[in-house]
Parts: structure tokens; C-alpha cells; sequence
């Protein structure tokens, strides 16, 4: 696995801006608490105070950047999905830059859940990285064991679709 400090040497600086909108009926509190649980160096400004409901208040937009996506990785690990990581991570990516989003209520519960679909009840954390050479990065980042006989890359023949449906594949060697 790539050393992540060698990695910001070699290609410089990585921006990651993590993002969500608190609805007029949700607590910007538990909002803010439950980004913390995966981004703890999240510190977005103007974050509202708690409105009584109803409140005819536009939607507020939490902007802030963050230092990376290691809780991501780590959970990622710990689940055994860090090709489905990877093809989430990657499946907006264009050049030196990506999106993709999580779940919002997944993360109040310190899980990370990539989101594909339009919309999610409880909220989407909307992450944006940017850095040289963003798909080397991250596919060496969610290296495992196994990419040893199974070799991925981002977009690759069985990267997830963009509904996130897996695509189905068979080794020739094992059945």
C-alpha cells in the first residue's frame, strides 16, 4: 500500500471538501455531529442555529475543508469494501478530481454507506478530492490482498455501474 506521505510529496497537495445540507426541519447540531463522526476536522462557518418548525427558512449549505478520507479507508477496511470504495469513490471522476457522497444517517452511526442514488432520506456528505494523479492515489489507497489475483483500476470492466449495481464477473481459475 502507497505511504500517504510519500504520495503528498511525490504529487503535492490534496484538497477535500466535504459538504451537506441541513433541511428546514432537521437540528443543525445532530447535522454537524454526525459529518464529525467520519470528518472530526470538519468545521464549517455559519452553521444555523436550531429553528422551530415549521420554518419557511431556505436550506442551509455546510461547506468546509477537511484534511483527508482516512476514517473512509479505515471503515472501508474494516468492512471488507474497499473495491466498492474505490469504484464509489471513482465513479465521478474526471482528470485530477472527484465526487461522490455518503449517507448522512449511516454516518451518525460512525458507518460509511457511498450513496449512488438521487435521493437519500436523512441526508447526503458530499466529498470532493482533488490532487494530481487522483485514481493512482486512490486505487493504491484501497489496496488489499486480493487485488494481487484480481487487479482493479478505477472504471475498470467490473467497477460497479452507475446505478451501483455490481457487475458480474467469473475467474477462469476458480468455480
Amino acid at each position: 500500500m502507497i505511504d500517504v506521505m510519500y504520495y503528498f510529496l511525490l504529487v503535492g497537495y490534496m484538497k477535500v471538501l466535504v459538504a451537506t445540507t441541513v433541511l428546514r426541519h432537521e437540528d443543525p447540531e445532530l447535522v454537524v455531529m454526525s459529518v464529525r463522526k467520519i470528518f472530526p476536522d470538519w468545521t464549517p462557518e455559519d452553521v444555523p442555529s436550531r429553528r422551530s418548525y415549521p420554518d419557511n427558512s431556505p436550506p442551509a449549505r455546510l461547506i468546509s475543508e477537511v484534511e483527508g478520507i482516512e476514517y473512509i479507508i479505515q471503515d472501508a477496511k474494516a468492512h471488507k469494501i474497499l473495491d466498492t470504495a474505490l469504484d464509489a469513490m471513482t465513479l465521478n471522476s474526471e482528470n485530477d478530481m472527484s465526487y461522490f457522497s455518503l449517507s448522512r444517517t449511516a454516518a451518525a452511526a460512525g458507518r460509511c454507506s457511498f450513496v449512488v442514488d438521487d435521493y437519500v432520506v436523512g441526508g447526503t456528505i458530499d466529498v470532493t478530492i482533488s490532487t494530481k494523479e487522483l485514481n493512482t492515489y486512490l486505487t493504491e489507497l484501497t489496496s488489499h490482498p486480493g487485488r494481487e489475483e484480481y487487479p482493479r483500476a478505477p472504471n475498470d470492466e467490473i467497477s460497479m455501474t452507475s446505478d451501483g449495481d455490481p457487475s458480474h464477473w467469473f475467474s477462469p481459475t476458480k468455480r
